[in-house]
């Protein structure tokens, strides 16, 4: 039970990722606020299911690109957190429409952009009181953010999605050194292609092509990263921060 009496928020929680997470944080102890964007029904079945291990559980609702949005989680957040504060914050929650530079929409490259980036700044200063409070009772607090393995690769055909997921890296190398004082660490995490259900429905195909280019051949499940996430999130990682771990089965080799 690594993670027992802390609370957790993942954000795009719903499925994919976020909810093998969201149920991985539960596992070891954590109750979890379960954030979605849309898929509402989905994100109250993954909060039945952490309730079902013995977790207590929270769907909250919001656009993570907009602030007034986001103002709300926040609020939401302290009221389940209480005086306790909050000890994990997953920033999940994405969007990848595949797009080279001349196919691409200007609308649909600043929505990308503010999901992806405006989304994991305006929800991590939002939560930032949240976090300190967690920090200054038990000495730590976390902030792990979802990359891609994209921006290593250059694909063509997924120029804003490269770009956005770029991005994260110098926000979590700031805040690694803004936040490192106060006993905040944070850490990205670098998947391969995963087989969530968005992927496949999007995706016709992809996986022989890219398991061709991994070391692990066979295509990488959404429960690949939790043992990451739950270290990242956990006590053996105080002395881990600005980092990005690269969960990939091999297709970048860093």
């Amino acid at each position: 039970m690594q993670l027992e009496g802390l609370t957790t928020l993942v954000t795009g929680a719903s499925r994919g990722i976020g909810r093998a997470t969201a149920l991985a944080y539960a596992r070891e102890g954590a109750d979890v606020i379960v954030h979605c964007g849309r898929a509402r029904a989905e994100a109250d079945a993954v909060a039945d299911e952490v309730r079902a291990l013995g977790r207590r559980a929270e769907v909250v609702q919001a656009d993570v690109a907009e602030e007034a949005d986001v103002a709300r989680l926040a609020e939401a957040v302290g009221a389940f957190c209480g005086e306790r504060g909050l000890d994990v914050l997953l920033n999940n929650a994405g969007i990848y429409p595949a797009a080279s530079i001349d196919e691409v929409e200007v609308a649909e490259f600043d929505r990308m952009m503010a999901v992806n980036v405006r989304g994991p700044f305006l929800v991590t200063r939002a939560l930032l009181p949240l976090l300190r409070q967690a920090a200054g009772r038990t000495g730590r607090a976390r902030v792990i953010s979802i990359s891609s393995v994209i921006p290593y690769l250059g694909l063509p055909g997924f120029f804003a999605y490269a770009t956005s997921k770029a991005a994260l890296s110098g926000f979590t190398h700031a805040l690694a050194y803004e936040l490192g004082p106060e006993g905040i660490t944070a850490n990205n995490v670098v998947p391969s292609m995963v087989a969530t259900d968005h992927v496949n429905e999007s995706f016709d195909g992809w996986e022989e092509p890219i398991v061709a280019t991994q070391a692990v051949k066979r295509p990488q499940q959404p429960e690949d990263l939790t043992g990451s996430l739950v270290f990242l999130a956990s006590a053996a990682s105080d002395w881990v921060t600005g980092q990005t771990i690269v969960a990939a089965g091999g297709r970048v080799l860093t």
